[in-house]
């Protein structure tokens, strides 16, 4: 009889979860560029809403990367639920770095979200199929969100909405991949 193998999720979940993590960052920073660099419009589909759309999609693949690396480094034996933890794990491990590096952006761009806050008004100003009460609503909203960006309520929002977007995703995501990618372990006897 050979020794059991402590088969550990960490290195898989965190390599997978740190590379996705700035991918979905790099996404997310280039849509608002993207929405400070574009002219105002008044359509409600921005630069911005585009971004967070392509990042949940390219995010997803997170836990297939992670369910990958652990295939390559313990094989293809593997329990489906071990697969889903895995697509967990990656997905949270994703939210803090794409949550941690969004903090820090600012602070080597200095102008990037006072840019942002005038782009996105612009744009909402020239919407047409708004009502202008509720035009103001949403001004008032996107200046308080830019103005309250460091606090401890909006840190932690954006934390709690990464880890559910990203875990419930990749959950589902590593629970595929070990379904597809890897092999039912068989019974001892």
């Amino acid at each position: 009889m050979e020794p059991v193998q402590n088969k550990s999720i960490w290195n898989a979940s965190g390599i997978a979860g740190a590379i996705f993590g700035f991918v979905v960052f790099l996404v997310s920073i280039i849509g608002g560029y993207i929405t400070i660099h574009s002219e105002p419009t008044g359509n409600l589909f921005s630069g911005t809403i585009l971004a967070s759309m392509v990042g949940c999609l390219i995010g997803v693949f997170g836990g297939v990367m992670g369910v990958k690396l652990f295939i390559n480094e313990y094989g293809p034996e593997m329990k489906i639920g071990q697969g889903a933890v895995i697509g967990m794990v990656t997905g949270l491990i994703m939210a803090v770095v794409s949550q941690i590096l969004s903090l820090i952006w600012p602070m080597i761009d200095g102008a990037f979200l006072e840019n942002l806050q005038s782009a996105m008004i612009a744009n909402i100003e020239m919407s047409g199929q708004i009502q202008d009460a509720q035009k103001e609503a949403m001004i008032d909203a996107a200046y308080s969100q830019m103005q309250n960006y460091y606090s401890a309520g909006s840190i932690i929002q954006g934390f709690l909405i990464g880890f559910v977007t990203y875990g419930l995703l990749n959950l589902l995501s590593g629970l595929l991949a070990a379904k597809f990618m890897g092999k039912t372990p068989q019974p001892e006897l």
